[in-house]
């Protein structure tokens, strides 16, 4: 596991600044190539009403040449020879998402939030759309660090699964990854006792059983997987447990499947924004290796069909 290409789109908020010190340790680590991107969107009201624009073309080519500069103008401690700047015009999701896809991005790395409208949101609307849409992993830390990482300070990875298949590759991409960066996993699972109301009726303690029957499931997802790690099961809901576990372990790094709020990923997913907006550190979300395949073959068919089209 190695991440040869990092994108990182910044608007200049201090929050997105406050990223500069993961992108430059993982860029070193990696020795990655950087690519800077900002994608900036000319306001609505510059249009004004009916057909009468607000603006002009100078004024139009005076703001883009700003943005240009405050691009040139970001300061990251990366060789300058492997940072690449990239200037957008548009919808940033769709801009940052399709960019990724289109140059074999390995790694997204962006703020949860920034000088958009919706900073009061509990993820940023932005960020939210990438990990949604993204086929490589996203990289997002709401709770960013004073000071620069260094290698050896990264030691623990907590991964959190649910009980379903997809755990397995969720699995041995935190396993790859961990050993990539000399780190230990440690599992996070939760299962929360509102799931289990009704015991109260019954004769036996429901709640113990699925806790019990977790480590079963557990056991044997790890088994496939060819890991042993150990396992921390929370009986609190699945964002508090995968905090929980991470303040306890005192974890460097969370990773999570991404968050398509689908049955794909079971409950996990419909939790993943929360789970990144508590989480004490930095969080990976990325796509199970058999999802991002059928993603890919998704993408190449649709290209096909495309082609053909236009040859016909």
């Amino acid at each position: 596991m190695k991440f040869d290409h990092i994108l990182f789109p910044v608007d200049f908020s201090d929050h997105s600044r406050g990223l500069n010190p993961e992108v430059e340790w993982l860029a070193d680590r990696f020795d990655s190539r950087v690519t800077l991107m900002h994608v900036f969107e000319i306001p609505a009201s510059w249009y004004g009403a009916g057909e009468a624009s607000l603006i002009n073309a100078e004024c139009l080519r005076s703001f883009v040449v700003s943005q240009e500069e405050l691009l040139n103008n970001y300061k990251l401690n990366v060789p300058e020879n492997r940072i690449q700047r990239i200037l957008a015009e548009g919808g940033p999701a769709w801009n940052i998402t399709n960019w990724a896809n289109e140059h074999g991005v390995d790694l997204i790395m962006m703020g949860t939030r920034g000088l958009g409208k919706i900073r009061g949101l509990l993820l940023g609307s932005v960020a939210a759309k990438v990990i949604h849409d993204a086929t490589c992993p996203v990289w997002t830390n709401a709770m960013l660090r004073s000071k620069p990482r260094k290698p050896g300070d990264f030691r623990t990875v907590i991964c959190a699964i649910d009980t379903t298949d997809e755990a397995v590759p969720l699995l041995r991409f935190a396993d790859s990854l961990a050993r990539e960066l000399g780190a230990k996993v440690h599992i996070a699972h939760g299962v929360p006792e509102a799931e289990t109301r009704p015991s109260r009726y019954l004769d036996f303690d429901l709640h113990a059983y699925l806790m019990d029957s977790a480590h079963v499931a557990l056991s044997k997802l790890q088994r496939e997987a060819g890991t042993e790690f150990p396992a921390s099961i929370k009986a609190s809901p699945i964002a508090n447990a995968v905090s929980e576990a991470a303040l306890e372990q005192n974890a460097d790094l969370v990773i999570i499947g991404q968050g398509r709020a689908q049955q794909t990923f079971g409950r996990l997913r419909t939790h993943a924004y929360q789970i990144i907006r508590d989480a004490p550190c930095a969080v990976l979300s990325c796509l199970p290796a058999r999802e991002t395949v059928s993603i890919r073959e998704t993408q190449a068919t649709s290209q096909e069909e495309k082609e053909e089209h236009t040859l016909s």
